[in-house]
């Protein structure tokens, strides 16, 4: 009888203990990375580059969905006689899963102030971006990639 006893409160114990509220934790943010390493482009005389990128995340595993911001760092070269004060510079951003599959894409005017200086930087904030992630992948399953729409 109190074998039994010993049973019962064994096996609520270890019941009591396990978590049914087990919550997939995806871990860090995806890469986010300039299409080339760092890219070029020429706008009205103007060379534009993209340097860097900043990423910041949040999961919602319950609707198996990523938000995110992303930053994007970079520089206008002057190499005329300053022609524009501003210029319209079209980035491209894509969201991509494993094997290279593009999960959604995107394409953000974004207008950046042309100082009369040989080289101008800007940074660029993109914000509220939503994709969809499958579940029991982690945040390195995949990759933002930026680049300047041509």
């Amino acid at each position: 009888m109190l074998k039994f006893i010993y049973i019962i409160l064994a096996v609520f114990l270890i019941s009591s203990c396990s978590s049914s509220d087990f919550e997939f934790d995806p871990g860090a943010c995806p890469r986010a990375a300039i299409m080339s390493g760092s890219e070029t482009s020429q706008f009205n005389g103007l060379k534009i580059e993209l340097n860097r990128t900043v990423m910041i995340c949040d999961y919602n595993i319950k609707r198996k969905k990523i938000d995110f911001n992303i930053g994007i760092i970079g520089d206008i070269i002057n190499q005329d006689q300053l022609s524009v004060k501003e210029i319209q510079l079209p980035v491209f951003i894509a969201f991509v899963g494993p094997n290279d599959v593009v999960i959604d894409k995107w394409s953000k005017n974004n207008i950046i102030k042309v100082k009369n200086k040989k080289i101008t930087s800007f940074s660029i904030g993109i914000e509220n971006l939503k994709s969809d992630i499958m579940e029991g992948r982690t945040g390195s399953s995949y990759k933002v990639l930026i680049g300047i729409q041509k």
